[in-house]
């Protein structure tokens, strides 16, 4: 493991670091690790990097946002109610953060059609 001291996450040398082991310091002394969690803002897997110790913190390296997790409340796929939680931009507005999940329920539903006609027609 290798704790790389770093102004600021463009510093970071993809090609020789070990984005399992690997830390970052920033100057204010936070540390920072790759995560396993994908933004869902630019749907992005491998770029999120998260705070190592305390309240988390998450920034995207490919969309540059800083990012938190936001929360709502399944209103369109069975099982109804339950709730769904995603890492998108912190600074968005409430109003934001609803468009944004309107338009993921738009695509989600299209996904749901295209799977229900996977099976309804995929062996004939």
């Amino acid at each position: 493991m290798a704790l790389y001291q770093i102004k600021n996450f463009s510093e970071i040398d993809f090609v020789n670091v070990d984005a399992v082991q690997d830390r970052f310091i920033l100057p204010s002394g936070e540390v920072y690790r790759f995560s396993d969690h994908i933004c869902h803002y630019c749907w992005s897997g491998g770029t999120v990097l998260e705070t190592d110790e305390g309240e988390k913190k998450y920034f995207c390296l490919q969309c540059g946002n800083k990012l938190a997790w936001s929360k709502f409340v399944n209103d369109f796929l069975e099982p109804k109610g339950d709730t769904l939680e995603f890492l998108i931009p912190e600074h968005w507005t409430n109003e934001e953060k609803q468009q944004w999940y309107e338009d993921y329920k738009e695509r989600r539903l299209a996904e749901e059609k295209v799977r229900e006609d996977i099976l309804r027609f995929g062996r004939e």
